[in-house]
């Protein structure tokens, strides 16, 4: 099985990414058949085929293509190229996602940030040779277009790395300083920051109101130690009353996240998909479900 890329590795691609909308013309992507289901492996959306158990491919085929979403929602994500950005707003439909804002600016990418107040708000990033420049907060509006945030700008704004996440309308971003990731909680207006953790994975999910990340093999929420990751791992997640964690090598866990107990692991991860009632792990010859 091929190993997994995540969000990190691929927001440091970015060396080329807000402008207002173009035309949009893309066609929507994802599944045509009825035995077919969209997952996510944490940096890209594969198609599955229910009788078959296994992957029919990527959505999008082209090199370096990946796919941005938060933990526990994904109405919409971002597209972009890690090589030439392109990037659009794809807005989840069923098992399809259709493109609702092509963005006309090659030196920039979008990231979904946070959901507040039932509005997605994405960053916007530039990128030129070696150096990036955090553009502002957006919302996406009710007509797709991208509405640009009033924020401050300090230099605490300046250190932004593009990450964000939210729950029950905290919000939380990662910050550059000296060569390491510290994660923040912060406001809309971006006008105050407070430390939560510093020299964390970029691997960022939330639960309860508190973001969740990795640190020295372990995964924490807030300033609360969950459990020690276990070798290998690339990518961890909290997703409401489960830890869904994979290795390099495709095997996966999920365990209850109260008292960390395993509930199910497998091996030869392809996926994941979740609603409000379920989250189902899609692997290579077996799918499994869990009821939330």
């Amino acid at each position: 099985m091929r190993m997994l890329l995540f969000l990190g590795f691929s927001l440091l691609l970015f060396m080329s990414g807000c402008d207002q909308q173009a035309g949009v013309k893309s066609e929507a992507l994802g599944c045509t058949g009825g035995d077919c289901k969209l997952v996510y492996d944490g940096v890209q959306y594969l198609t599955y085929d229910e009788k078959l158990k296994s992957s029919t491919g990527k959505i999008d085929a082209t090199e370096n293509e990946f796919q941005y979403r938060l933990p526990g929602n994904d109405q919409y994500v971002t597209s972009g190229n890690s090589m030439t950005n392109e990037f659009t707003i794809l807005k989840r439909e069923n098992n399809r996602l259709e493109t609702v804002y092509e963005h006309d600016n090659d030196k920039e990418a979008i990231f979904p940030v946070a959901v507040v107040d039932k509005k997605y708000i994405f960053s916007v990033m530039e990128y030129s040779g070696d150096q990036q420049v955090f553009k502002g907060l957006f919302k996406l509006t009710d007509k797709n277009k991208l509405e640009k945030l009033k924020t401050e700008e300090n230099e605490m704004t300046k250190k932004i790395f593009g990450v964000g996440i939210s729950s029950n309308d905290q919000i939380f971003v990662l910050l550059n300083e000296e060569g390491k990731q510290n994660v923040y909680h912060t406001d809309l207006s971006l006008s105050s920051f407070e430390l939560v953790a510093a020299d964390v994975s970029q691997n960022l999910s939330a639960h309860e109101g508190n973001v969740c990340y990795s640190k020295e093999e372990t995964f924490y929420c807030g300033n609360q130690k969950i459990k020690k990751l276990e070798d290998g791992t690339v990518f961890v997640w909290a997703l409401d009353n489960y830890i869904l964690e994979v290795n390099d090598s495709g095997k996966f866990e999920v365990r209850d996240f109260k008292n960390q107990k395993l509930l199910q692991s497998g091996t030869q991860f392809i996926g994941f998909d979740e609603s409000s009632s379920k989250l189902i792990i899609y692997s290579d010859g077996d799918m499994t479900e869990l009821v939330k």
